[in-house]
């Protein structure tokens, strides 16, 4: 959708915005020698994969994301910046919430690069694990970075004036009403217009619904990882555990009973 519409009034859709469409052709002409495969639908279905296709779009994914949640960063924390609410500790532990979420990301990026090897045909391929799970972590994430924004800006990201409003015949009753803590009322205005474009315009919505199905289903993604991934070495670990303690207590010698109770005491 494109509002046509000023910078001033919508900072991120009137020049970011894209829309996926459905084109339908009902009677096309296609060389074979542009064909790859023509009914061979395993193949098919495994091509995704075995050509780490799935790995580098991933990868290119999570650096997208990344820069979305810098974005958000930067944004709250000017937010709060402006208006002054730093001190409040549910504020921090908003900000705190943002902030690990981009750390994670950041480190699910590093560990994938870092942990890279050459793939069957020589091309170098990032780690899949890390990726992976990146991939299931933001899409739950996402709306939680809008949630904040909505929080801070709370009923100030409703009742923001348009740029025909700011010059305008109120211009000098808006200069006087929408000052802020920081910052005067021209440059509190484009922040909680640029915060209502990313939390709540139509924009915004389907920005949350483009995250959370972005790879597809959540829930059909998360079955996969968990039938794709090895999780028995884990499994051992904890059986180990406990058969070690099941050893130690047959080969501890018999107590009295009040020895046995003070040392009881002492470790609770």
């Amino acid at each position: 959708m494109d509002y046509n519409r000023s910078v001033y009034d919508h900072p991120l859709s009137a020049r970011f915005e894209e829309q996926d469409a459905v084109v339908l052709f009902d009677d096309v002409f296609v060389p074979w020698e542009r064909v790859f495969l023509y009914r061979d639908v395993d193949r098919c279905n495994r091509a995704y994969a075995a050509t780490g296709a799935v790995v580098h779009m991933s990868h290119q994914v999570v650096v997208k994301d990344i820069a979305k949640t810098e974005f958000f960063l930067g944004l709250t924390s000017l937010m709060v910046e402006t208006i002054g609410i730093e001190k409040f500790q549910h504020v921090q532990e908003k900000l705190a919430d943002v902030w690990v979420i981009l750390e994670s990301m950041k480190a699910f990026l590093r560990t994938a690069e870092e942990d890279a090897a050459p793939d069957a045909y020589g091309v170098m391929r990032p780690a899949w694990d890390p990726l992976d799970a990146a991939r299931n972590f933001f899409p739950k994430t996402y709306g939680r970075l809008v949630q904040i924004v909505q929080q801070l800006g709370a009923s100030g990201l409703v009742s923001m004036p348009t740029e025909a409003d700011v010059n305008g015949p109120l211009a000098d009753e808006i200069q006087r009403y929408f000052q802020a803590a920081r910052a005067d009322a021209h440059e509190r205005i484009p922040i909680f217009r640029l915060a209502w474009d990313a939390c709540l315009s139509a924009f915004a919505s389907r920005q949350v619904l483009y995250e959370y199905y972005f790879f597809g289903d959540p829930v059909r993604m998360a079955g996969a990882l968990v039938n794709a991934h090895d999780r028995k070495p884990y499994m051992d670990m904890v059986r180990d555990f406990l058969a070690r303690g099941k050893d130690e207590a047959q080969n501890v010698p018999e107590k009295d009973g009040e020895v046995a109770l003070i040392e009881t005491a002492i470790r609770i």
